[in-house]
């Protein structure tokens, strides 16, 4: 592990946060920007066999932060097989990954913010029909 890993990682563990990899650690650490509290997410939580990064249980919605295994095309089998069945639990799902480095990532993880707060804000309107309309606002 490199010394800045592990800083993060110390980072990670001092404000609540379970330390894992270093995607998922990024990750968590711009959800701490956008005030989001180890306590409002479940960490390497499970769904029927599935465990995936980050959720809001009581929203129905996972955020994945997906490294290089996951463009595999092993991982992206395995991958759309369990989208397809947490979609069908009626789970929403967000990918983010550091393909293009680390901005790309602050931006995925700003709009997945974005939406899963006016989630929280008004839980009962979010339907499939909605999903839609939000994402393709700016």
């Amino acid at each position: 592990m490199y010394p800045s890993q592990r800083a993060t990682r110390g980072v990670i563990e001092e404000r609540g946060w379970r330390a894992g990899t270093t995607l998922e650690n990024s990750v968590a650490l711009l959800l701490s920007r956008y005030r989001f509290k180890p306590a409002d997410v479940a960490q390497q939580h499970r769904i029927g066999s599935y465990r995936v990064d980050f959720a809001w249980p009581k929203l129905g919605v996972v955020l994945e932060a997906d490294g290089w295994y996951h463009r595999s095309p092993e991982g992206s089998a395995k991958d759309a097989e369990r989208d397809s069945w947490l979609r069908a639990q009626g789970w929403v799902i967000f990918r983010v990954d550091d393909r293009h480095g680390e901005e790309s990532l602050a931006v995925q993880v700003a709009q997945a913010a974005r939406l899963i707060r006016m989630m929280q804000a008004d839980p009962a309107s979010w339907g499939p029909s909605r999903w839609v309309k939000a994402v393709s606002q700016p």
